[in-house]
């Protein structure tokens, strides 16, 4: 049978999508219904293209015959691979100085050829020439390359190549205006030789490069003549390597919509190596252009060459190509080669490239040496042998072939075998010594059987009989189909001993250890459910590992026992299904403590056979239980600024805009500036201003003007938290710089921009508020790195910890709960994620509180709120006027307790606006006793601490810490141990009458304004709330008409005034209240005008004194005798701001408030009431002492 050659087997593809992988090209092309081919030895795909070779040539053919080939619905190009052009050759090696003259020379006496039969062709830099031959070569061109590469060509060495096949043509003298598809749809025409083109690149003007999918297609078109747009076309042969550096940078520029083609492995240096010539030209100009030879130089040249060609010996070579490399190593291996090499000691005669390479400079007897290597190739055999699978797997093994090769290799007569399924090729130097080793192996087999006792089979088996078997050298060995036998092959003379080996390793006891790794949860899952399987394997030792380092199950005991209990774990382990359940409900952490959810997890581990591992932060119970107390100690470690940074009037200023006076980033300033600096109109400016300063603070649950409700909605909104209980936004956590409580940068700068809009009064347009946010988002960063720095840090007492932080960190850790389950069966994880959480949920409740005074929160009431939060593991969130507190029932209960406690204290504390409007602290300098006031936030504070009593306080001003001592009126710098005086004062009282902004009243003159209230609005719904929160057994039966919001200029100013006294020397919290004053409809109008008058009193009565009363509950006010009907039943019941201030019990015969008991200047209670310890009526002896708010119209309802 011929030998089929590599290039007949081998078949090129083309126009390969990229989806178009090596697997499926296998799949496809060895499908002989679908493609025509067969078995494949290797698929090479690069790029666009793959290299296919087949087994057998005829598969390959098939393949080229059909042709039609579609994949993901691209049809292939398959075309035979390039071979090598025996037309045109390459000389490599040619000094660029060499004349053209002396490489004709070369080219004639080395070949043999004539001027005639050859055109020579120098590529840019001369170092290679391309030799076109006018015929196919003749010679062989082994010996031909030998021949050449010993001749020295002006003294380097020359090589000749052979170059594959192109196929590309170079076309030149092209139209102007001819284009890649007219050249494509020309060539693929019968007029331009009717072959498909595989894509065109044009290339200078005039040339253009042309490639097709067959490499046939080349002789057919070069044999006709083209002319194309009136231009008769030149075309040539086109090789890549041929073209200057320059030219094939162009080409990879100009490619006409195809993907450009991969370069033959012999371009690829032909393309780096030449030189870059200078000036582009075309091919014709260059690279092809023949060598033209004069006589005279010709005979001086042929002269030179000759005189060198006499100086060296002729050196001779001759390369003998063997196919088969196990005949080559025969060859290797016999004593023929050695003789050989013995008898001819002046040739070289080595194993090179696949052959034999023989050199040397006497022709015959380098012909006679290849002879006698191709008779000795021509004498050896192979004979094929078939054996069982067995026996051939055996004879394949490396220590069994080392072993027979060792004996069966005679100097003589050599003999090599290959393996191949169940074929045994031998290959020897003659057909006796192949037999002879054909007969050696087959008496090398040695089959025997080993029957194994009952007691022994398990051992068969496991791992350890597995590694004992690979282990045993020169034996093959597996259990018979036949149960009980034990089948082995082995080397003649070795079966006792391999029997031997076999059956001491099965009647050996082997013990095993071994551990199975696993999660701490499927281990305590294992033990709770699959506690009778463990029990059951009572042939093996079970002990469960539970340290740091490992976990899982220890299985000791027979080798055999223990495989299987490891199988059968190793399975339960994997069957285990897990899955991470994370609740969000607030409080779960702490419900998780309570005996309820024990219960619960206990009951879903026994329903569901499940096992529930919990990872969650344990809920700690607060320290200090009293929220107001432990919220104040943190407020006490907040850092403030001990003076204002600038001379603005004061006022408070938000906590995200505070920064060290010592390091504030010069930034700070120059945004300030820019703010300030922005242009106002000087009308609209002044008019704002004084709205700012007419806003009455005091009484900011009815915002009364734009700049005052807009601030009091941000401080509302700011302070909404989320579900896991967020800090609003500029409240004490954040000024305290805690980590993970501003990150977010841009929200800061937002905040802080909003804040400095709600100071300033003039408007801005879009792109200046965008460039005032940009600037703010900068300072915010810098602020933050500021704070951060070593320098800062290292500022701050010991006092400022992370609390803040860590407080945050509790709220979440309440809220959240992870459940790690481990379960036989996806479905039970599930079930228990939704039986858990139906459990949670079921258990959930939601309470709602109203109050307007929600909105006047400060900072110190929000960390209250938090306190709350950690204290009960509640979510508090706020919305408008009402806060609603989420949980557990019982939890809930707890906190709304304290939520209550917490509005109490808001309705009846003095805001801080207020404080900053009537109180003023101040320092004195100890040399010139000038004062200097407090930054407003610290004003607050201190006069916070006052009004609770308290006789000293420690503050942090400027980072230092110091102690305000109240009955000395001392300030004490710890750090320094220096003290100051303080004082407190009143700012001057000219500014109290610009505290009414001036949407409140519509004319500025003395006469009352009346305005209905709307019945949609909140400040309706706020005053119709809270009269009937206090009308008791009257709910029923009373039905508002309307409200009325009552403004008299001038009564408010007085009352303003009066306020401000009293605010002054007061002791007690709370010094005004909302109450009630129910009156006849002839008495409305007096009251509106000229406001309530003693002159009135004993109209109704006068139990507890001569003045004007007034009632805490609207139960009173609506009574027959306090408010009689007119004559439609209208009743009419004031609700008017009163200032209580410091009161006690009246008596009937008081006409004013009596003196209290006090030394020194005497002085007088502000109101008096029927009773000290629950309020229901207050008395008045001052009329300024109340302002009427609104006027409640209300009629009794008849049944």
């Amino acid at each position: 049978m011929p030998v089929e050659s590599l290039e007949e087997r081998t078949v090129e593809v083309l126009g390969l999508p990229a989806a178009v992988d090596e697997e499926l090209l296998f799949l496809y092309f060895e499908n002989k219904r679908r493609s025509g081919g067969g078995q494949l030895v290797s698929v090479e795909k690069t790029g666009d293209r793959a290299v296919l070779v087949f087994e057998e040539a005829e598969a390959a053919a098939q393949v080229l015959f059909k042709e039609h080939h579609v994949l993901h619905n691209v049809e292939l190009s398959v075309r035979k691979p390039a071979s090598k052009d025996r037309c045109r050759l390459l000389l490599r090696g040619i000094k660029p100085s060499t004349s053209s003259e002396m490489v004709e020379l070369y080219v004639e006496i080395m070949m043999g050829l004539n001027m005639p039969d050859y055109t020579l062709y120098p590529l840019a830099g001369r170092e290679f020439f391309l030799l076109h031959l006018s015929q196919p070569l003749s010679k062989d061109f082994q010996n031909l390359s030998a021949k050449i590469s010993q001749r020295k060509l002006d003294g380097a060495v020359v090589t000749l190549e052979q170059i594959e096949q192109t196929d590309s043509l170079l076309l030149e003298n092209l139209h102007p205006g001819t284009t890649a598809d007219l050249l494509t749809l020309y060539f693929e025409t019968k007029r331009g030789g009717d072959q498909k083109v595989k894509e065109v690149t044009m290339l200078a003007e005039g040339t253009a490069k042309v490639s097709f999918v067959k490499y046939e297609s080349l002789g057919h078109i070069l044999d006709l003549t083209h002319k194309l747009d009136g231009n008769d076309l030149v075309v040539k042969p086109y090789f890549d390597f041929l073209q200057p550096a320059e030219s094939l940078t162009s080409q990879d520029s100009a490619t006409g919509g195809r993907d450009t083609p991969e370069r033959n492995k012999e371009d690829i240096p032909m393309q780096t190596s030449p030189p870059v010539v200078e000036n582009s030209q075309t091919l014709s100009q260059m690279s092809l252009k023949p060598l033209v030879v004069h006589a005279e130089e010709v005979e001086v040249a042929a002269e030179e060459v000759m005189d060198q060609m006499e100086e060296v010996e002729l050196i001779l070579s001759s390369h003998v190509a063997i196919a088969d490399p196990l005949k080559l190593s025969v060859l290797q291996q016999s004593i023929f080669l050695k003789d050989t090499k013995k008898a001819h000691p002046n040739f070289t005669i080595h194993i090179k490239d696949n052959g034999v390479h023989i050199e040397g400079t006497d022709r015959q007897r380098v012909e006679q040496i290849k002879h006698d290597i191709l008779d000795c190739f021509g004498k050896m055999a192979e004979i094929p042998l078939t054996l069982e699978p067995e026996e051939a797997q055996f004879l394949a093994r490396k220590d069994v072939k080392e072993r027979i090769l060792e004996t069966v290799n005679q100097p003589a007569s050599p003999a090599l075998y290959t393996v191949s399924d169940c074929k045994v090729s031998v290959t020897s130097l003659s057909q006796n010594s192949a037999n002879e080793a054909c007969s050696f192996l087959k008496s090398q087999l040695s089959h025997f059987t080993i029957p194994v006792d009952a007691e022994f089979e398990t051992m068969l088996y496991c791992r350890e009989w597995t590694e004992f078997v690979q282990a045993l050298s020169f034996c093959s060995v597996k259990v018979s189909e036949r149960e009980g036998n034990i089948d082995a092959f082995t080397l003649k003379g070795m079966e006792s001993e391999k029997q031997t080996a076999i059956m001491g390793f099965l009647t050996t006891p082997i013990e095993r250890e071994t551990v199975i790794p696993m999660e701490p949860g499927m281990l305590k899952y294992i033990q709770i459910h699959r506690h009778q399987l463990m029990a059951d394997m009572n042939q093996v030792s079970i002990f469960p590992l539970e340290a740091e380092d490992v976990c899982g199950l220890k299985i000791h005991g027979h080798a055999t026992a223990c495989q299987m209990a490891e199988e059968v774990l190793q399975d339960v382990v994997t069957s285990i299904c897990t899955r991470v359940i994370t609740v969000n409900a607030p409080g779960v952490t702490r419900f998780l403590e309570e005996a309820d959810c024990q219960h619960i997890l206990k009951e879903m581990d026994k329903k569901f056979q499940v096992y529930i591992n919990l990872k969650a932060v344990p809920w700690q119970h607060l320290a200090h239980q009293d929220v107001f107390d432990t919220a104040w100690n943190m407020m006490s470690g907040r850092n403030f600024p001990k003076v204002s940074s600038d001379s603005s009037p004061q006022e408070l200023r938000s906590d995200s805009m505070h920064v060290d006076q010592n390091g504030a980033p010069e930034a700070a300033k120059k945004i300030v500036s820019a703010v300030d600096d922005k242009p106002k109109d000087p009308a609209s400016n002044s008019n704002n201003r004084a709205e700012m300063d007419d806003v009455d603070l005091y009484s900011a649950a009815e915002p009364t003007s734009l700049t005052d409700q807009d601030l009091s909605g941000t401080a509302a909104d700011s302070s909404q938290p989320s579900a896991v209980g967020n800090n609003p936004s500029g409240s004490l956590l954040q000024s305290e710089g805690a980590v993970g409580l501003s990150s977010d940068f841009e929200e800061d700068a937002q905040l802080s921009l909003a804040i400095q809009y709600s100071m300033e009064t003039s408007h801005y347009s879009l792109e200046d508020e965008e460039e005032q946010l940009q600037k703010a988002l900068e300072l915010s960063k810098e602020m933050s790195q500021h704070e951060s720095s070593p320098s800062c840090s290292e500022k701050s007492p010991a006092v400022k910890k992370s609390f803040d932080a860590s407080l945050l960190d509790a709220i979440k850790a309440a809220n959240t709960l992870q459940l790690f389950v481990f379960a036989g069966y996806p479905a039970d994880l599930i079930r228990v994620d939704i039986a858990f959480g139906k459990k949670v949920t079921g258990r959930q409740v939601e309470e709602k509180l109203e109050h307007r005074c929600v909105r006047n929160m400060s900072d110190y009431h929000r960390l209250c709120l938090d306190m709350i939060k950690r204290k009960h593991a509640v979510e508090i969130q706020i919305q408008g006027s009402i806060i609603t507190v989420s949980g557990f029932k019982d939890y809930v209960a707890g906190g709304l307790c304290d939520v209550k406690l917490l509005l109490e204290k808001i309705s009846t504390s003095v805001s801080e606006r207020e404080i900053l409007r009537s109180v003023q602290w101040v320092y004195h300098d100890p040399v010139s006793s000038d004062t200097t006031p407090y930054s407003p936030d610290a004003t607050v504070f201190i006069e916070t601490a006052l009004r609770m009593r308290m006789q000293k306080v420690d503050i942090l001003l400027d980072n230092q810490p110091h102690t305000i001592n109240f009955e000395k009126m001392q300030e004490y710098n710890i750090a320094s141990g220096k003290s100051v005086k303080i004082s407190r004062k009143m700012p001057a009282s000219g500014a109290l009458d610009e505290d009414i902004p001036e949407e409140e009243y519509s004319l500025l003159s003395n006469l009352p304004e009346v305005s209905k209230v709307d019945e949609e609005s909140d400040e309706f719904q706020n005053v119709v709330k809270n009269f009937y929160e206090t009308i008791k057994e009257f709910h029923s039966k009373i039905r508002i008409i309307k409200v009325e919001k009552l403004m008299n200029r001038l009564l408010y100013n007085q009352y303003k005034l009066k306020k401000a006294s009293v605010l002054q020397r007061a002791t007690y919290p709370v010094i005004e209240q909302t109450l009630y004053h129910g009156t006849s409809e002839n008495s409305v109008k007096e009251i509106c005008v000229h406001g309530f008058n003693r002159s009135f009193c004993g109209k109704n009565a006068t139990v507890y004194g001569q003045g004007v009363y007034f009632a805490v509950n609207s139960a009173l006010s609506v009574q027959e005798q306090y408010s009689p009907p007119n004559a439609d039943g209208h009743k009419y019941i004031f609700v008017s701001k009163v200032l209580t201030g410091d009161y006690t019990k009246g008596c009937h015969s008081m006409k004013t408030a009596p003196l209290k008991e006090t030394e020194g200047i005497p002085l007088r209670y502000d109101s008096v009431t029927d009773d000290i310890t629950k309020p229901e009526m207050f008395i008045i002896f001052n009329d300024t002492q109340a302002f009427p708010e609104y006027l409640i119209t209300c009629q009794r309802i008849t049944r």
